[in-house]
């Protein structure tokens, strides 16, 4: 039973676990220590910081696994930056924090470096489609779509170079992907235009609406006893001689046992105040939601375009770009056209001219890789972020690998591959 509020200097409220964070990964975290009894408070910032948990592409893809950096993709991201409207963009920051960063990342596009990547991603992934049905029997309230995800290309070829990297699939509990010719896609899906030459069937994947998801997860959190605190105050961490925890926002102490940070790219700032930093960046992204009227009922890849559509049952969501470097705050209209306009070949109706635009900023390590762990020089001070674009996918994970560190000292392979010192 938690604490009243005492009304001294500060408002204190004595809580075993302080989470730091209410985007998926805060949300799943909170309510996995919330189901095995434990106290937990969660402190979010109600400033606009570029959050991603509303704005995202709400694809549970563990198919999808993998590291950003891959074999490649320095080629194709020279092609890509050419163009104002491209899918990516670097801006050129001369700060050494910078550069460093981009040449890190650089170095993990070898061939073993992706595959140790694939490898660890995909096996902690396993099991991840099962957690969110867990979700939905618990009585978690969120908008799940169980029809998979279609990857739609332009050319046969460009299906082979996604091809091979399903081909293991099935070694990580998953359904082989099928093959399907541009009529076969366009007999699932008749919005799709006859530019669309082939696709690949992700038959079990799943999809939400991002939005329900952290509703869902919080309303869950409230009835079984999580305390939420939103400030638009400046958040103040640090851990005492005698190993509490303390976190401060505006008249406002939680004290306890542990934090975890789970606050997307803000966690870096967060880490610095009790003495750890870290290669973490903000890789930006946009979403476009508007009233569709013929009917998408899958997700969908479109491969050239390298957009990400989702159906939910009130809109439909296209979401795509990945920018490093610049404001991180302001939308850049060229970007946003150009998820539109490369988005309207594969569509067989016109895509309205005004939607609703969305901006969110990616926590993103160097290997593409999250970081989940005690942070060093701590005693009770843990993080989980850098989860690219698997936050959603790996938010059930992360928090029971978490729960097994904090509560039960469980060591994991796992801990090894997102170690924060790999860096």
């Amino acid at each position: 039973m938690q604490s009243p509020v005492i009304a001294t200097r500060f408002r204190k409220a004595q809580v075993s676990t302080t989470i730091l964070g209410a985007g998926p990964i805060g949300l799943a975290t909170a309510y996995e220590f919330a189901k095995r009894g434990e106290e937990v408070t969660v402190v979010s910032t109600s400033r606009n910081t570029g959050k991603a948990g509303e704005v995202n592409a709400g694809w549970i893809v563990p198919i999808m696994a993998s590291p950003v950096p891959a074999p490649g993709m320095v080629k194709k991201s020279i092609g890509w930056m050419l163009k104002s409207d491209g899918p990516l963009r670097i801006s050129p920051v001369p700060h050494p924090d910078h550069i460093s960063f981009m040449s890190k990342m650089l170095r993990n596009t070898s061939k073993a470096r992706f595959e140790h990547g694939l490898h660890a991603l995909s096996e902690f992934g396993r099991g991840t489609l099962e957690h969110f049905d867990t979700y939905k029997a618990e009585g978690v309230d969120f908008e799940l779509h169980k029809t998979g995800v279609l990857m739609a290309f332009k050319s046969e070829k460009e299906l082979e170079s996604h091809y091979a990297e399903f081909e293991n699939s099935e070694r990580y509990g998953l359904k082989k992907v099928t093959r399907l010719t541009g009529s076969e896609m366009r007999e699932i899906e008749p919005g799709l235009s006859q530019s669309v030459k082939a696709g690949l069937n992700c038959s079990d994947q799943y999809s939400i609406n991002p939005t329900s998801l952290l509703e869902g997860l919080r309303s869950s959190c409230e009835k079984i006893g999580v305390t939420f605190f939103e400030t638009s105050e400046d958040i103040y961490l640090k851990e005492n001689a005698d190993k509490s925890t303390e976190v401060t926002f505006g008249s406002m102490k939680v004290s306890g046992d542990h934090v975890v940070i789970a606050a997307g790219v803000q966690s870096r700032g967060l880490m610095n105040q009790v003495g750890f930093d870290m290669p973490l960046k903000f890789g930006k992204g946009y979403s476009l939601d508007f009233h569709q009227e013929t009917r998408i009922t899958h997700a969908l890849y479109l491969s050239e375009a390298k957009v990400a559509v989702t159906p939910t049952n009130s809109f439909l969501r296209l979401a795509g770009t990945m920018e490093f470097g610049g404001n991180p705050l302001k939308v850049n209209p060229t970007r946003v056209n150009g998820i539109a306009q490369s988005s309207a070949e594969f569509f067989s109706f016109p895509i309205p001219q005004q939607p609703k635009v969305g901006m969110g900023l990616r926590p993103m390590t160097p290997d593409g890789m999250p970081v989940i762990g005690k942070v060093p020089g701590t005693s009770h001070v843990y993080v989980a972020t850098g989860h690219a674009m698997l936050g959603v996918t790996l938010a059930p994970a992360t928090a029971k690998l978490l729960a097994g560190l904090i509560f039960s000292q469980i060591d994991s392979e796992h801990l090894v591959n997102f170690s924060l010192t790999r860096f």
